[in-house]
């Protein structure tokens, strides 16, 4: 029986001919998941995999892992420093200093959205989404920011069998071991924003097992991130 590897890898292929295009465009951040999906999508298309690092007012080191990442796993990229047009657009908008931090750290992904966007259209691409199951049952991403895309590949395997494939792929250990952070504001992470381990949201998503604190804070989050998760309600007529 092929392995998730290498079935993942020939659903990249498919869908990318079936959308009538010839390749596909990651975003990538240093992390795991980014990491993962670039290795996947060289697998499916080779040469046809363009990488696209976008630093936006963010820790120099998530740069220097996405080029570690796309080094090691022969991808091409290149780096469009994204700071100067969030600094511009927080100008033009001349938001309220009141302004909720996490409101102002998600317009980096929307920016990140439309510059992955402008790359497909240059290659004739596809946009591949890096969300994971664990991210994308509790909503643990930005509408119409890193959950623009495409495609999802590995948006139906939790954040430990990422880090299990990615070890079959030939991703870096100092990116699979590395802390993950979204990198919206300087010393921020994934587990700290969440309010658990990625270790105790896989167990219950994968068991319904875990605390009382830990079902609550998941239910909440998928009950008030379920309009992340569908199309906009049109009202039937």
């Amino acid at each position: 029986m092929p392995s998730d590897v290498e079935r993942l890898s020939e659903w990249i292929r498919a869908h990318v001919a079936e959308a009538g295009r010839v390749a596909a465009v990651v975003g990538l951040s240093g992390g795991i998941d980014s990491a993962t999906v670039a290795a996947l999508a060289k697998r499916a298309l080779g040469d046809e995999v363009y990488g696209v690092i976008m630093p936006c007012e963010s820790d120099p080191a998530d740069a220097e892992d996405a080029k570690l990442a796309a080094e090691a796993l022969g991808v091409s990229y290149r780096v469009v420093d994204l700071g100067p047009v969030f600094q511009a657009l927080r100008d033009q908008l001349a938001l309220p200093p009141n302004m909720p931090r996490l409101a102002i750290a998600n317009l980096k992904p929307r920016l990140r959205m439309i510059s992955l966007y402008a790359e497909a259209a240059w290659h004739n691409a596809l946009v591949l989404g890096t969300g994971n199951r664990s991210e994308l049952e509790i909503g643990y991403f930005t509408k119409y920011g890193d959950g623009g895309v495409d495609l999802l590949p590995i948006g139906g395997f939790l954040k430990h069998e990422v880090r299990a494939m990615a070890r079959e792929l030939g991703v870096p250990a100092r990116i699979i071991d590395r802390q993950p952070s979204a990198g919206l504001w300087e010393g921020q992470t994934d587990e700290s924003e969440m309010g658990m381990t990625y270790q105790e949201l896989d167990t219950y998503l994968a068991s319904g097992e875990g605390s009382p604190v830990v079902a609550g804070l998941v239910e909440t989050m998928r009950r008030q991130s379920a309009h992340k998760r569908s199309l906009p309600p049109i009202f039937p007529r």
